[in-house]
């Protein structure tokens, strides 16, 4: 693997539920980029780690990545297959190298009942 050359601050986002019905229209925010008043230029983010947990009942279903608004969320990678009562964990070697420039936004794809847990880590860059 190479040596990423615009390594940033490691940061970990609070754990977020994904509650039903699921959808775009449902999306989150996992992470939200921090703001400094007297900041110049501007920040990004990079996708580190991703810890998931699918309390849906009886159904696996599918993480997606975005930037955007509830309901208007452009996916920046493929989603991830989160398997019906199970915990899963990708590190960056698994994940995408995509650098964002806004909030990072998750959903996932309709669900009938329960939710799905998601908390990140990114390295915030800038």
């Amino acid at each position: 693997m190479l040596a990423d050359l615009l390594s940033g601050v490691r940061l970990v986002g609070a754990s977020v539920n994904l509650a039903n019905p699921g959808g775009n229209a449902n999306g989150l925010a996992v992470f939200a980029q921090s703001v400094n008043a007297s900041q110049i230029g501007t920040k990004s983010l990079k996708l580190k780690k991703i810890m998931a947990r699918n309390n849906a009942v009886g159904a696996s279903t599918w993480l997606h990545f975005g930037t955007g608004v509830a309901g208007a969320i452009v996916d920046i990678m493929p989603a991830f297959l989160l398997l019906n009562n199970f915990d899963a964990e990708w590190q960056e070697i698994d994940i995408p190298n995509v650098e964002v420039f806004a909030d990072l936004m998750a959903y996932v794809d309709a669900i009938a009942a329960g939710s799905v847990d998601v908390q990140v880590e990114v390295d915030e860059i800038g």
